[in-house]
């Protein structure tokens, strides 16, 4: 006697190991996605403090790099309060820690306030560590 087709049991077993796959390939593919953007938004915040320290001893002016935890924004402004530029951070991605002041400010010598931002998406974590003499790295 030949068999074709499947019972009900080996269908449902087979739909709910796909449904499992499914599942946890999504939650995969979220969490990459969360990373990645993670890792560009830090890259982007890096690259735009050098390039604020390297700007305030080009004009020989103040600048402030200032966090909003509550908005996800970072803006560049100038010691008076003049916004030169305005960012949001995407989603997933957040501040987890930020200065004492929530602003990291580069004086036209090349100096800085020290400081450590903390960016977050999911369970991954990177820090941006600025020291006084203004050097910009990721920690």
């Amino acid at each position: 006697m030949t068999r074709r087709g499947s019972t009900l049991i080996e269908t449902v077993v087979a739909l709910a190991l796909t449904a499992t796959l499914v599942a946890t390939s999504t939650m995969l593919l979220s969490s990459l996605a969360a990373t990645f953007q993670l890792a560009a938004s830090v890259r982007t915040l890096t690259q735009t403090m050098r390039a604020t320290r390297a700007r305030a001893m080009a004009e020989g002016v103040a600048l402030d790099v200032a966090f909003d935890a509550s908005t996800g924004i970072w803006s560049i402004r100038t010691s008076n309060g003049t916004m030169r530029r305005t960012q949001a951070l995407p989603a997933p991605v957040r501040f987890l820690m930020l200065p004492a002041r929530a602003r990291i400010r580069f004086e036209p010598t090349g100096t800085a306030d020290n400081g450590t931002i903390v960016l977050g998406a999911g369970a991954a974590t990177r820090r941006i560590i600025v020291n006084q003499r203004g050097r910009v790295r990721l920690g």
